[in-house]
């Protein structure tokens, strides 16, 4: 299975939605992101299609804690809580059939506080879009808080069949 690249966005300037669209429809995608903040950060998420109908449910657990759960929800969130100036860095890997809903794993890490003597954070997440009928050809990275992305922000997708 060789992995090609379908399209990535690294922003110019500050911005809350980083878009990678026309994407080429793959049976599975992988999805990087590295997001330098502007301000403080409250949440990252990502958006379908342009999906933000609620069609989207998700389980999360952040530094290891106890999962919790969210339904019909108009985005997938990759973390919950307070809001942040820390560098994120995030992968999702995608299963992209037409006609099944789309399955996401996420793994997030924040560098926390610098300095070797703070451990990073860590957010894990299983989520999924309730579509049946389309494939992902376009994926947003959402940053809905009071901060912004910074210029130098990126999206990554690849994709193979």
């Amino acid at each position: 299975m060789a992995w090609e690249l379908l399209g990535s966005t690294k922003l110019t300037s500050a911005g809350d939605i980083i878009t990678v669209d026309n994407l080429t429809a793959k049976k599975f995608l992988y999805v990087q992101y590295f997001i330098i903040p502007s301000g403080s950060l409250d949440n990252i998420s990502a958006r379908f299609n342009d999906d933000s109908g609620s069609n989207y449910a998700r389980r999360y657990s952040t530094d290891g804690g106890a999962d919790g759960a969210s339904t019909s929800l108009n985005k997938l969130r990759f973390r919950s809580g307070g809001a942040v100036s820390n560098t994120f860095f995030g992968e999702f890997p995608i299963i992209n059939i037409s006609d099944e809903e789309k399955l996401v794993i996420s793994h997030q890490v924040r560098n926390n506080t610098n300095g070797a003597s703070n451990a990073p954070s860590r957010a894990e997440m299983v989520g999924k879009w309730a579509n049946t009928s389309d494939q992902i050809t376009r994926i947003d990275l959402i940053q809905d808080g009071s901060g912004d992305f910074a210029a130098d922000s990126e999206l990554v997708v690849w994709g193979t069949d």
